[in-house]
């Protein structure tokens, strides 16, 4: 059997449709056969797994998409039901005559009875009862022919490991098989590819091939978990190939923290039944056939000379055998034809074997590549060498100046493991750390990072290391280790002050990120008293944090006045925290666009490549941005690169938290609950109360557009008491959902006070989104003209709210029109809210506003224009464009370039609820003809 039983199926989507179009043929009184190849492992078992499981359930016939049996026996579209058998052959009953045909026919009478056919499984059982050991095969196959042949109800036989059927049963099938073009029954046989006998050869067959690049990586990360990175994934496919019960295997066997990226991947895959039988292989080669596989196997670049250079003191025929079996070229390089057998080759080598192989590369790349040749005799070395290491060292600082940082890493490591045990070697730990924190590999800077405790350090170098892992931890976990970071600072203060500052710094830092100020701040001041001896890079980050906790305490202006001096961080790691709260800090003070760009921009640093840690930190905080932008869309594609990154662990709660209510507005309820379990496990893993509160506002939202009022009152109620802890409204945005929700559930009481507090928390943190949903908080409230006049203000305010803001203050003013009876402004009013929601992908809000549209007794578009909301610039352009003419004509007229035409356009369809430019021509006109559409239920309803 090719994959563990009852799990799904990943790719196969061509094989499923030739399969299913053979089972359709059943349906129309037709019937036939196919043979299905593949190498062992290849998913040939679990795709008959599938097809068996669709069959029985209806689900195949019609391109796979049937729908089911009706209960009496027939399908959906009328038909017969088909009769489903699948089994396997056994290589116990080999040497038993027709062993193999008794398995098929007495498998398929239970069906056939089960459909009501009980004559003809009858006659299969008396067809059993008299094949003998000795019967001829010829009369056995035309009994079968014939009793098939009388056959009504559509049968299809499935049989797995066909090629250990006894050879009689063998001819029977085939015979069989050849002859079921006329009669409803269908026979799908499963073979290996290279045991494929003389009876099945001549039956249409169907090779399975491996699994492309994309479902192999699907499957690893299926199999793995949803914390493998796919980067991770695509490095196991790299080496496995795309075999499922190779790549499962390697998988199963895969420690968790490499699966995870937290700990370097192997360069070779794990010990494997699929490697054992390719070490069993390899094992009968020659040892100069050997001795090439290894020394390909060991050439980690893919270069073809070098391999073929290191080779020259062998055959020549040794690397053309070399180049015809075992390796694909292309150009100056080379792949092998099943990446696995680099492992099987390697795994199989002996000690000196593998040394050998590395010192005829290292003489192969001399005067070719210096920094290869240096590895490959790093590789070939097992004690220290000081004058190697400090070479290895070297190369590392190059690869990283040119933002290669995995190679940049490993040229590290290698360092480390041939330095001495000196001063350097320690200095040398802090830099390999801090460049696998970069590369993700974060238990392994951890590893790094406890080398203190194993050798003998300088003060300094403690306080470092300590940084190192202190910074690890919270990127693993979101924990900030304050005792340790205390303990190295004050040991360290006295000697080297500024080390001191940056070791406060981060806990800050950490303190910051889980919301919580009081702690922020305190070792925000331990870190300023040594503010004199701040280097310029202490100096940077120290600015930026205190941005961030001046936002959270509700003081912008001092938050901007801090982040007016860009000046960099210098240090990566450092200047990484740098930007993540100079960020943090934008987003909070709602310069939205700033944020994207540092973001953006940090995420594509040239200096350190693709590092996941800096592009999972960066598109986390995207998320956040997005989220609290309005851009739906853009959030689901920040939050998934950030998954993508697995760099998870300090943000395990905070984006599906902001995901929640992501979703919701999307209309995707089922991935909105699932964020929201995920962000619940997180914050109470960690113990943040932050993430919890938020995780409840959020969840609150969502509850509130299902419209589930009693459910989501309780959850915005236990968030809004902890969020009255903070300045800032937006810390946990809350009070908007809650006096909503009391509104709408009648608890007007309720909804007067928090109003009271929110008005007065808005006062003291003015920020557009608090001013906005106040105006709308405080119309919700509002009675009769007082209502809407408020609703049109927060309407005539909209630079720089969220457009998903926007859409719900709409809605909301369209929903008291029609509630005041005035239908005619209500339905003008719920169309321009339901364009707005679409254009932000507000799904939820779509629906409610199509709801009171129709409510409304109106139909889903506008018929004239309040022209008034528009600039006089804006009715210019929407005037020409009633005109009919063309972007490029309007942009002559009025002396602006064409692009200034389109941003103007853009508006106007958004504030007049249109969504072309014909729409834009009819209501334009209506308004300024001064009609309107009459309505018998208006104003009097």
């Amino acid at each position: 059997m090719d994959l563990q039983e009852g799990d799904g199926l990943v790719g196969r989507a061509p094989e499923r449709r030739r399969i299913a179009a053979l089972i359709d043929r059943l349906h129309a009184g037709m019937g036939g056969a196919l043979v299905v190849v593949g190498a062992a492992g290849i998913g040939k078992s679990a795709l008959l797994r599938s097809i068996a499981d669709d069959a029985r359930n209806g689900e195949v016939a019609g391109g796979l998409a049937g729908s089911g049996s009706d209960g009496d026996g027939r399908d959906g579209r009328g038909d017969a039901a088909v009769a489903v058998t699948h089994v396997a052959g056994a290589e116990a009953e080999r040497e038993w005559p027709y062993s193999g045909l008794h398995l098929v026919l007495s498998s398929a009478v239970g069906p056939l009875r089960a459909a009501g056919h009980d004559a003809v499984a009858g006659r299969l059982r008396e067809l059993m009862d008299d094949v003998r050991a000795d019967s001829d095969p010829y009369e056995v196959a035309t009994r079968v022919q014939e009793c098939v042949g009388g056959m009504s109800p559509p049968l299809l036989v499935l049989v797995d490991d066909a090629h250990v059927l006894d050879r009689r049963s063998q001819e029977v099938l085939g015979f069989v098989a050849r002859r079921l073009g006329t009669v409803p029954a269908a026979m799908v046989l499963v073979a290996d590819g290279d045991s494929l006998t003389a009876p099945f050869r001549s039956i249409p067959a169907m090779v399975v091939e491996e699994l492309s690049s994309a479902e192999a990586v699907r499957l690893v990360r299926e199999r793995a978990g949803v914390e493998t990175p796919r980067r991770v994934a695509e490095q196991i496919v790299a080496r496995a190939g795309g075999n499922p019960r190779t790549l499962v295997e390697v998988v199963a066997r895969t420690p968790r923290a490499q699966l995870t990226g937290r700990v370097q991947l192997d360069r070779y895959l794990p010990r494997t039944p699929v490697l054992e039988a390719l070490g069993a292989e390899l094992a009968e080669l020659d040892d100069a056939r050997r001795v090439a596989l290894i020394i390909a196997a060991a050439s980690d670049d893919g270069q073809l000379g070098p391999v073929l250079k290191a080779l020259d003191g062998y055959d020549p025929a040794i690397a053309e055998w070399l180049l015809g079996e075992y390796l694909t070229e292309f150009e100056d390089r080379f792949l092998f034809r099943r990446p696995a057998v680099a492992s099987a080759a390697w795994l199989n080598a002996t000690h000196r074997e593998r040394q050998q192989a590395h010192t005829a590369l290292a003489c192969a790349y001399e005067n070719r590549d210096r920094d290869r040749q240096l590895w490959h005799l790093a590789q070939a070395r097992y004690d220290e060498d000081a004058e190697l290491a400090d070479e290895l060292q070297r190369v590392s600082r190059e690869r990283l100046r040119h933002g290669e940082v995995t190679g940049a890493t490993a040229y590290a490591r290698e360092s480390i493991r041939l330095m001495p045990a000196t001063s350097d070697r320690v200095d040398r730990l802090v830099y390999a750390g801090g460049l696998a924190l970069l590369d993700g590999r974060i238990e392994d800077a951890i590893e790094l990072a406890r080398e203190r405790f194993r050798v003998e350090t300088a003060v300094e170098q403690r306080a470092d290391l300590a940084l190192l892992e202190v910074r690890a931890r919270n990127q693993l976990d979101g924990d900030v280790a304050a005792g340790v970071i205390t303990r190295h600072a004050d040991e360290v203060g006295g000697v080297d002050p500024n080390r001191a500052a940056r070791l406060n710094l981060f806990a800050a830092y950490g303190f910051a990120g889980r919301l919580e100020p009081a702690e922020a701040n305190r070792f925000l001041h331990l870190a300023e008293r040594h503010v004199e001896h701040f280097d310029d890079t202490t100096r940077a980050v120290h600015q930026r944090i205190a941005a961030w906790l001046a936002t959270i305490d509700g003081d912008g202006a001092g938050a901007a006045a801090l982040l007016a001096d860009s000046r960099t961080a210098g240090n990566l790691l450092v200047e990484s925290d740098a930007h993540i709260a100079h960020a943090m800090a934008l987003i909070r003070l709602e310069r939205f666009g700033e944020a994207r760009r540092l973001l953006q921009a940090t995420a594509l640093d040239g200096r350190i490549g693709q590092s996941p840690l800096l592009r999972g930190n960066s598109f986390a905080v995207l998320t956040v941005l997005e989220a609290r932008a309005g851009r739906l869309t853009a959030a689901k594609l920040a939050a998934t690169a950030w998954e993508e990154t697995g760099i998870t662990g300090l943000w395990r709660a905070a984006v599906p938290a902001h995901m929640i209510r992501v979703y919701g507005l999307m209309g995707d309820d089922e991935l909105a609950w699932e964020c929201r379990d995920r962000a619940v496990e997180g914050s109470r893993r960690h113990a943040d109360s932050w993430a919890n509160a938020l995780v409840q506002a959020e969840t609150g939202a969502l509850l509130l557009l299902l419209g589930r009022l009693d459910e989501a009152l309780s959850v915005l109620a236990h968030a809004r008491r902890y969020a009255l802890g903070y300045a800032d409204p937006s810390v946990v945005p809350v009070e908007p959902e809650y006096i909503e929700a009391c509104v709408r559930a009648g608890a007007t009481v309720s909804a007067q006070s928090a109003l009271a507090d929110f008005e007065q928390r808005t006062v003291k943190t003015p920020t557009v989104w608090a001013q906005h949903t106040l105006m709308r908080c405080q119309a919700l409230l509002g009675d009769g003209k007082e209502a809407l006049a408020l609703f049109q203000k927060a309407l005539r305010n909209s630079t720089g709210v969220s457009p998903v803001e926007m859409a719900r203050t709409t809605l909301c003013l369209g929903e008291r029109l029609r509630r005041m009876g005035q239908r005619v402004d209500a339905g003008r009013w719920l169309h321009r809210a339901l364009v707005m929601a679409q254009e932000c992908g507000a799904a939820a809000l779509v629906a409610r506003a199509e709801v009171e549209l129709q409510a409304a007794g109106r139909r889903a578009r506008v018929e004239s224009a309040d022209v008034d909301l528009l600039t006089e610039a804006e009715q210019r352009i929407a005037s020409l464009v009633a005109d009919g003419r063309r972007n490029r004509e309007i942009a002559a007229a009025l002396f602006v370039s064409v692009r200034t035409v389109e941003t103007h356009l853009s508006r106007i369809f958004r504030k007049l609820g249109v969504r072309s430019r014909t729409e834009l021509a009819a209501a334009f006109r209506a308004a300024d003809d001064g009609t309107e559409e009459p309505s018998s239920a208006d104003d009097g309803a």
